[in-house]
C-alpha cells in the first residue's frame, strides 16, 4: 500500500528549490483559510474543552478549517474513552458488605465494554496520527522541519572570508 503523501513542510525528499517552492505554494492554496476553526455545537462541555485543548497546543498555521471535523471527532473520542474507562474502573471497584471486591457488571458488559473501548483507542490513535499528536509524530516532523541546508565547501569557505 502507498504512503501518504506529507505536508512539504515536512518532507525531506529530494527536490529543486523551485519544485519545492512551486509545491509550498500549492499547498498554501490548497489549505484554505484557518479563521473558522471552533467546535461544533452538538458537544458537550468536556468534548469542547478537550477541542479547545487540542487546538491551544497544536500550531495553528498547520490546521485550516477543513481540519475542524477531525479535531471534533478527536475531541469525541477522547471524551468518549474517557467516560468508558471511568465506567469500567466504577464497576470493577464495588465491595460487598464484608469488604470484598465485587464485580458489579456481568462477563458480557465487561467484554462490550472493552470492545467499545478498543473500536474507540483505533479512532483516537488514527486522529493522533493524523494531527501529529503522539511523540513519534512529532520527532518525525522535527526531524525533517530542522534538517539543515547542505551547503558546499565554496559556500563555507566564502562565509569565513574577512575580504567580504
Amino acid at each position: 500500500m502507498a504512503r501518504p503523501a506529507k505536508s512539504i513542510e515536512t518532507n525531506s525528499q529530494k527536490m529543486s528549490k523551485e519544485e519545492r517552492n512551486a509545491r509550498k505554494e500549492t499547498e498554501k492554496t490548497l489549505r484554505g483559510k484557518n479563521d473558522k476553526i471552533k467546535p461544533f455545537k452538538y458537544l458537550n462541555k468536556r468534548q469542547k474543552a478537550i477541542f479547545k485543548d487540542i487546538l491551544s497546543n497544536l500550531n495553528f498555521d498547520m490546521l485550516s478549517n477543513l481540519d475542524v471535523y477531525l479535531l471534533n471527532q478527536t475531541a469525541i473520542t477522547i471524551e468518549r474513552l474517557e467516560s468508558l474507562e471511568k465506567e469500567i474502573n466504577l464497576a470493577s471497584h464495588v465491595e460487598d458488605e464484608s469488604g470484598k471486591p465485587v464485580d458489579k457488571l456481568d462477563l458480557s458488559t465487561i467484554i462490550a465494554l472493552k470492545s467499545v473501548r478498543d473500536m474507540y483507542s483505533k479512532d483516537f490513535f488514527r486522529c493522533c496520527n493524523e494531527l501529529s499528536l503522539s511523540p513519534q509524530a512529532r520527532a518525525k516532523l522535527s526531524l525533517n522541519v530542522s534538517k539543515p541546508e547542505k551547503k558546499s565547501l565554496m559556500e563555507i569557505l566564502a562565509e569565513d572570508d574577512p575580504n567580504e
